[in-house]
Order: C-alpha cells, then sequence, then structure tokens
C-alpha cells in the first residue's frame, strides 16, 4: 500500500537546491571577475563542458544511489576498469558494439554486486563498496598489466566512433558557444534520470528507501529490489563515464578513476542531494558539477600550485558534506 504521505515527493525543490543555483550563478561572476574575462571564452566553456561530461556521469549514479540513503565509493574504481576494459577490446579489435555492451554489462556487474551485498548483509555501505572500489583497481590492474594500455594507430583507425566520440561538436553560435556531443547525451542521460525519478514508481520508491526504509517496508515496496536498481543505474553511469574517459584520452589507465576523487561525492552534495537521503533533484546535480568543474577551471586559468588546489578542492568537499549532514542534537 502506498500513501502519498508515505512517500516523498521526488519532484519537491527544497532551499538548499535553489542555494545550489544561487551558488552556480555566483561563482561564475566570480570567475569572470578573476579571469578578466578569458573564462568565458568560447574555447574555454567548450573545455568546462567536457570536463564536466565525465564527472557528470559519475555523480549521476551516485545522486541515484545518495537519494536512497546509500554511497557507492566503487565508482572511481568502475570508470578505471571500464576504461582499460574499452582499451584493452579494442586492442583486441573486438566490433565496437560488442566492445560497448561488454564495458557496460561489466560496469553494472559491479552495481549488481554491491546492491546484493547491501540487501543481503546489513553492512554499511560505505564498506562495502570501499571494498568494491579496491578490487575494481585491482581488476583494472589485472587486464592492463600493471601499466597504461596504449591502442596502437592502426586500430585507432577502425574505432572511428569510439575515439571521436569526446570530439565531436555541435555549433549553436560561432566562436560563442559550441557544444561538445559528448555534453550533451549526458543532458540526454539526466533528462532520461529525471524522469524515471519523478514519473515512475520505481523513482519514487528510491526516495521512499532513502526517506525511511522501515516504513518503505510496510508500505509494500521491496527495499532490496529498489536498493540493487539504484546500484546497477550507478554501475552504468560509471562505465558510460569510463568510455567517455577514453576516449578524451586514448588509452586505459588503470588508475584513470583517481582523477574524479570525491568530486564525485561533492558535485552530488553541492546539487542540493541530501546525505541522509530522501532528497534529491538529478537535475539540479547538473549545477553542482558546473560548481566544481568551474573552480578547478579557474584554479588552473590562474597558474594556482597545485598543492594550493588540493587545499582549496578539499575544504569545498568537506564544506559541501557538512552543509548537507544535519547537526547532532
Amino acid at each position: 500500500m502506498e500513501t502519498k504521505s508515505k512517500l516523498l515527493d521526488p519532484r519537491k525543490v527544497d532551499l538548499s537546491q535553489v542555494g545550489s543555483a544561487i551558488g552556480l550563478i555566483l561563482v561564475v561572476i566570480v570567475a569572470s571577475v578573476i579571469t578578466q574575462g578569458s573564462f568565458l571564452s568560447a574555447s574555454n566553456l567548450t573545455n568546462i563542458f567536457r570536463q564536466v561530461t565525465i564527472m557528470g556521469f559519475a555523480s549521476l549514479g551516485m545522486c541515484i544511489v545518495i537519494i536512497t540513503g546509500n554511497i557507492d565509493l566503487s565508482i572511481i574504481g568502475n570508470v578505471s576498469m571500464t576504461t582499460v576494459i574499452t582499451a584493452v577490446l579494442m586492442v583486441k579489435e573486438v566490433p565496437t558494439p560488442l566492445i560497448i555492451l561488454i564495458v557496460l554489462l561489466s560496469g553494472m556487474a559491479v552495481g549488481l554486486v554491491n546492491g546484493i551485498i547491501l540487501s543481503v548483509w546489513r553492512i554499511e555501505s560505505f564498506v562495502v563498496t570501499m571494498g568494491m572500489q579496491v578490487v575494481c583497481f585491482g581488476m583494472a590492474m589485472l587486464v592492463s598489466g600493471n601499466r597504461t594500455v596504449i591502442v596502437p594507430g592502426s586500430s585507432l583507425a577502425k574505432y572511428g566512433f569510439l575515439t571521436n566520440l569526446a570530439q565531436w561538436k555541435v555549433t549553436v553560435i560561432p566562436k560563442v558557444l559550441v557544444f561538445p556531443v559528448m555534453f550533451l547525451i549526458m543532458l540526454a542521460f539526466y533528462l532520461l534520470f529525471w524522469v524515471f525519478t519523478t514519473r515512475t514508481k520505481m523513482g519514487r520508491y528510491i526516495f521512499a528507501l532513502g526517506g525511511n526504509e522501515e516504513v518503505s517496508y510496510i508500505s509494500g515496496v521491496n527495499v532490496s529490489l529498489v536498493r540493487v536498481v539504484a546500484y546497477l543505474l550507478s554501475g552504468l553511469t560509471a562505465a558510460i563515464a569510463g568510455i567517455f574517459m577514453f576516449s578524451r584520452s586514448m588509452c586505459g589507465d588503470p588508475t584513470a578513476g583517481n582523477a574524479l576523487g570525491m568530486y564525485v561525492v561533492a558535485a552530488v552534495v553541492v546539487g542540493g542531494t541530501k546525505m541522509s537521503g530522501g532528497r534529491g533533484n538529478v537535475l539540479f546535480n547538473i549545477m553542482g558539477i558546473f560548481v566544481i568543474g568551474i573552480i578547478n577551471n579557474v584554479l588552473n586559468l590562474v597558474g594556482a600550485p597545485y598543492q594550493l588546489q588540493q587545499i582549496i578542492q578539499g575544504m569545498i568537499i568537506i564544506l559541501a558534506v557538512v552543509m548537507s549532514s544535519p547537526k547532532r542534537k
């Protein structure tokens, strides 16, 4: 049995999500002033669109999982593993459709294992997914032979779709606004996931699980199935991020996912999703990835020392998590 009082409305916008929009506007203004306008150049904006796409896919799955009241730290390992698998399969000259299928299934397999373990045993998702992250990094090292997999030029030439995926662009206003195709694909997935979370029964159950698992169970929700679905989606988007990661670098780096780090979590929280679960909106997650992406971009534009970048980025992550977490009573 399902009632409105028991299941949270996923379409409701709260103050933290409005704050995300205001925060993004402020970041853009400050970035424009600090960089003396170079931030708004067409080439830099296109570069930002590319940079946020991989983080956007990874944090999309993380957003779904956090809404359920869980977390998925295996994502960065999953991205590394699927990036390597993509490169290795290209070296072996496996057909493109089969490569995409194998990579997506590999990523989803990680999510499936996470979901099943967390549904069968009452273990903290932090612990399980951290362990799975290590497993994924180990698999990446094993498959790659503990080295970066370089795809020969002769093989790359046979994979126009996978190699050009990160290069294709759509020009809206010449020399002013140019969107990478990979960014537009990401937006399409965000719209699809928004429809899923706001217009389907499973989507409402995802919010209900994060709001109150016990009440959801009493209301007749199959909480185990919902949890597994959330982690399957997280594995799927991590695999897509892995494919795009390869397309940008043209190699299979077993440590590629490290570049995402905790930014994936920070972007979700900055986007207004509550770490406690039950509250969030995948579309506002886009604002989160842009806030993180723009800050990183500006630090590079002004030539900030790497050490300072790490300090600032770490502080942003801490601040984002603190603002999302309830105070102790």
